[in-house]
């Protein structure tokens, strides 16, 4: 008897409440909840909220509503997350375990984001020197680079990934198109980080990078799916078949 293919069971066994990073997931959330707490009493009655490129504060918010704000978004988009997985269509059960473990660790990365948001609009309100829209930026290109480690990784479902018609109707396109996807999202996290240096592309770069991308990722996937279909490939099953 194997003993990994054993632990490797019960691994698989275990309902996702009780994985690394769904607890670490919880973990973040309560540590936004708690440097909420923790700070609130020592921040001015109006703290800064929204920064322009140059760095330069141009909105602000009551502290009560900025100490509740971002956890409650962590909090919500956790939920959401877990409410979609769970009430979604499911496109195959081997898709669904396959998928949940690359969901979690992705659901990790953007709730780090939103702990760091959090860090530095608090030590901004501490009146701590920091370039906000530096530290953000980097922060986003770093998640790009996270997801596009993991985004081929995914298997075909209904809420998460790229999902067009073409990519939903075919697991082979959905599979090319995401590897696509993943070198795509990497690209551009490092080129986020560069232009995290040079204050006029902070936002712009940005912007026509996820534009440049959605375009390219959606032809991609028509084109695939065509050539697939040309071929004689695979049999294509309606979206919502049952794999696996």
């Amino acid at each position: 008897m194997d003993p990994s293919h054993n632990s490797g069971d019960v691994v698989s066994s275990l309902p996702s409440s009780t994985r690394p990073t769904t607890i670490l997931a919880v973990i973040i959330i309560c540590l936004q909840i708690l440097i909420s707490l923790a700070t609130y009493p020592f921040l001015p009655p109006i703290v800064p909220s929204h920064w322009n490129a140059a760095g330069q504060i141009d909105g602000y918010m009551p502290k009560a509503l900025n100490a509740i704000l971002l956890p409650a978004i962590s909090l919500g988009v956790y939920l959401l997350v877990r409410l979609l997985l769970a009430a979604g269509p499911k496109l195959g059960a081997q898709n669904q375990r396959a998928t949940l473990p690359v969901v979690n660790i992705i659901l990790v990365g953007v709730l780090l984001l939103m702990l760091v948001v959090q860090l530095i609009t608090i030590a901004t309100a501490l009146r701590v020197p920091a370039d906000v829209p530096l530290v953000i930026s980097l922060s986003i290109g770093a998640l790009l680079i996270l997801i596009g480690n993991y985004l081929g990784k995914l298997r075909r479902n209904f809420w998460t990934g790229i999902r067009t018609p073409w990519t939903l109707a075919s697991s082979t396109t959905w599979e090319r198109t995401h590897r696509l996807g993943g070198w795509l999202f990497v690209a551009a996290g490092v080129l986020d980080i560069i232009m995290a240096f040079i204050a006029p592309l902070r936002i712009w770069g940005m912007l026509v990078l996820t534009l440049l991308i959605v375009v390219i990722l959606f032809v991609y996937s028509y084109v695939v799916y065509q050539r697939s279909e040309a071929r004689g490939g695979e049999t294509l099953s309606p979206p919502f078949d049952n794999e696996g």
